[in-house]
Parts: C-alpha cells; structure tokens; sequence
C-alpha cells in the first residue's frame, strides 16, 4: 500500500488516535444510554419533585435556602444546600419545565464519566481507566443509576475523589489536604454517608507527614471545610439548635451498639455494590474480589501499595460496621461510597487478565465483554419505560381538558406540573 494514498493516512490516523477514537465511542454510548427516551423513562418522583419546587422558589421568590435535603427520613437533619443551587440554573433555562430533571440527570452522568476516568487514570493506569468506563457506561444498574435525578448521584465520584487525595496525602504530598478539605465539605451536601469520611480520614492519621508543612496545610483547610458547613451553622442558629438537638435524639433512637451477629448480617450488605456489575450466577464472587485485588496490587506494587490496600479496605469496613451499630432501614443506596470504588477495582482486575500474554485470554475477554455490553444495553431497552415523566405530562394534560383542578400535594408531580402550566394564568 502506498504511503501517500488515502486509505494509508486514514489507517494512520485512526491507529496514531485509536485510544481517543474508544473513549469519545464511549462517551457518545454513555451519553445515549443516558438521554435515550428521556421523558419516557426519566423518574419523576418524590425527590425531583421537591428539588423543582425549591428551584422554583429560588428562580421566581428569591428564597435562597440555607438547608439541603433532609437527610434521613423524618429525622430533622439537614444535608448541605449546594446541590439546589447546582440545579437551579437548568430549571432557569427550561422555564421550571420539569424536563431539567432528566436533563440534569443526563449532565451529572457525564460529569462523573469523565470523573471516573480521570481518577481512575491517575491511580492506576490509562487502560484501567478504559475499563473502568466501559463497566460504567455500559452496566444496567450503571444506567439506571446515572437516569436518577438526585444528590447521591454525584456520591460515589466525590468518594473516589476523595480516596485519590488521601492516597496522595499519605504518600507523602500533604499540599492535597487542601482538596479533601474542600471535597469533604462538599461531600457534606450530597448524602448523610459522608461522615464516613472523617472516620477513615481518623483511622489514616497515623500515614500522615509529621512535618511543619502538613500543619500548616490543615491549618490552611480549616476555613476550606468549615465554609462548606456556614449555611447550616446559620440555620441552626437562626433555629436556636433545633436541628443539633434532632441529631442527638436520631442518635439516640437508632443506635444500639456494636453485635457481631448484626455485623455478619450485614456482610451482603457491605459489598452490595460488587453486587450490581455481575451477574446473578455469580453474584457469590463479590466476597472474592476485593481480597484478590489486594493480592495482586500488592503483588505487583511497591510498599506504597499496602497503605492503598488499606485505605480501600477502609471504604468497605467503615460502612460496614457503623451501620451494624444501626437498628433502622438501610438501602443499597446507603453504600454508594464505595460504588466507583467498585468501579475502579473491577477495573484493575480485567486489565490485569488483559495483560496476559496468551493471545487466546484476550480473545475469551473480549468476548465475555461483548457478551456483558450486549445483555446489559439489551435489557435496558426491553425494559418498561412508562410511568416515567410523559405519563405525568399526559395525566395533567388531561385533566387540564376535562376542566380538573390538581391541588398541591406535597411530593406529587402532577400537581407540580399543573402549577407549571397555569401559572401564566395564575399570574395574571
């Protein structure tokens, strides 16, 4: 073939960009998966209803909240206010239509898309990243997750983020302390799972630096963290420490102490999350991963990779045992932390078969992963999209020409949508 023919530079081209050629296919893959029917299969529940009601307040009344989503149940507690203020501006552009619901579901998913890839790129390597964002991009429960509009989604990405930047404070570059700090603070307004955070971050003092400059960088991210925590201390405050003493007596009610025999049941509970990329055949190998991952990483690493091995395994047992100090409902959802976490680990382990040098492992892998992508996406579209956001539309839409009037229900999204079409009318 010649060099100056076209096919020739086309073949060079896409072989010189092939690794950037697989990551925009998966990103324009995930990015479908995602947008795919968004009003048809777009969860417009409890959850996104208040959210479009707090962004309407903030849009059209000027009320500006100091307080976040409830953190648990009826209890009292309050999360952080910074994801309302994230989602406002696309209810803003979309006149309040709750179609910014799934819109920002969608934007979020590519958020930690390129998240994920980037983290798990720094902590291991570019063709674990590569896998990681495949299992990510191409898993049903991937996809049904990142199609939930809601604070945790963000979770599990800022967890990772946050295992990234402990590993590199305990490797010896204590400038990260600022970005955990920022990253704590952070995590504060998306799920009641982040004071989790500060226990692990407890349990790795002992690998920080016993240096000057590790102090003045804590020092440093005091104010860091604690800005993240001034809406809610201004809230408090204003409410005379009315939701300080809720947390004491949520406390009180729901703890009931450390049991082995409570800790043992929990152990599906605990690695749940390994759960959701197998199948059901072999969902039992989610109690094997971990500890071979620890295996070969150490294996194949340096010292360093045993203060990593701990970190990870402190993601998984931290959970683990607060929640079997906790007598009240738990939900998959309560062990997202460690869901990239997950990620990055299968990850390691495909690469790590990959890596082999036998042509005919490869070939079998690559199938296998075919075979994975093909059940996953074709059970998400053989999946029932009704009930989604259109079946509300078409609810309201018929109301509206039968004359009807859907008073305000507090979570119910068709007496939001309702408001949303007459309150032209309303107004005038």
């Amino acid at each position: 073939m010649k060099k100056n023919s076209l096919v020739y530079y086309v073949k060079h081209v896409l072989y010189k960009h092939k690794l950037w050629i697989i990551f925009f296919l998966l990103l324009i893959a995930h990015i479908f998966l995602r947008f795919y029917q968004l009003e048809d299969r777009h969860p417009f529940g409890w959850d996104q209803v208040r959210d479009a009601w707090v962004s309407l307040d903030i849009i059209e009344n000027n009320k500006y909240p100091l307080l976040g989503m409830v953190a648990k149940g009826n209890a009292g507690i309050y999360l952080g206010p910074a994801y309302y203020y994230f989602i406002a501006p696309f209810y803003y552009f979309t006149n309040l239509d709750p179609r910014a619901s799934g819109i920002i579901a969608g934007f979020t998913s590519v958020i930690t898309f390129l998240g994920l890839f980037f983290l798990v790129k720094k902590m291991f390597s570019l063709k674990v990243a590569f896998f990681a964002i495949f299992i990510n991009t191409v898993t049903l429960t991937s996809i049904g997750f990142d199609r939930v509009q809601w604070s945790v989604a963000l979770f599990p990405l800022v967890s990772l983020a946050i295992l990234y930047t402990l590993f590199r404070i305990v490797s010896g570059n204590p400038k990260y302390i600022m970005s955990l700090a920022i990253l704590l603070g952070f995590s504060f307004h998306l799920h009641f799972t982040a004071v989790f955070f500060p226990i692990i971050i407890l349990l790795s003092l002992p690998f920080f630096s016993k240096t000057k400059k590790t102090l003045k960088y804590i020092l440093i991210s005091i104010p860091l963290f604690l800005i993240w925590l001034l809406p809610n201390i201004i809230a408090e405050l204003q409410a005379k420490n009315v939701h300080t003493g809720n947390l004491f007596n949520y406390v009180g009610t729901y703890y009931h102490g450390f049991h082995l025999t409570r800790f043992l049941q929990l152990a599906p509970d605990a690695f749940i999350q390994f759960e959701s990329f197998l199948f059901p055949v072999i969902k039992i190998l989610k109690y094997a991963l971990l500890p071979i991952f620890f295996l070969i990483y150490i294996h194949r690493n340096e010292y360093k990779a045993k203060i990593f091995c701990y970190l990870v395994f402190l993601w998984f047992l931290v959970p683990w045992v607060a929640f079997s100090t906790y007598k009240g409902e738990i939900s998959d959802y309560y062990f997202a932390i460690n869901r990239y976490v997950v990620i990055a680990i299968l990850a390691y382990l495909l690469n790590f078969i990959f890596e082999q040098k036998y042509i005919i492992v490869k070939l079998i892998l690559v199938v296998l992963l075919c075979v994975y992508a093909y059940f996953n996406i074709a059970n998400f579209f053989s999946s029932n999209g009704n009930g989604g956001l259109k079946q509300r539309r078409e609810n309201v839409d018929k109301a509206l020409r039968e004359g009807k009037i859907i008073n305000f229900i507090e979570g119910d999204p068709e007496s939001y949508i309702y408001h949303i079409y007459t309150r032209k009318k309303q107004k005038d």
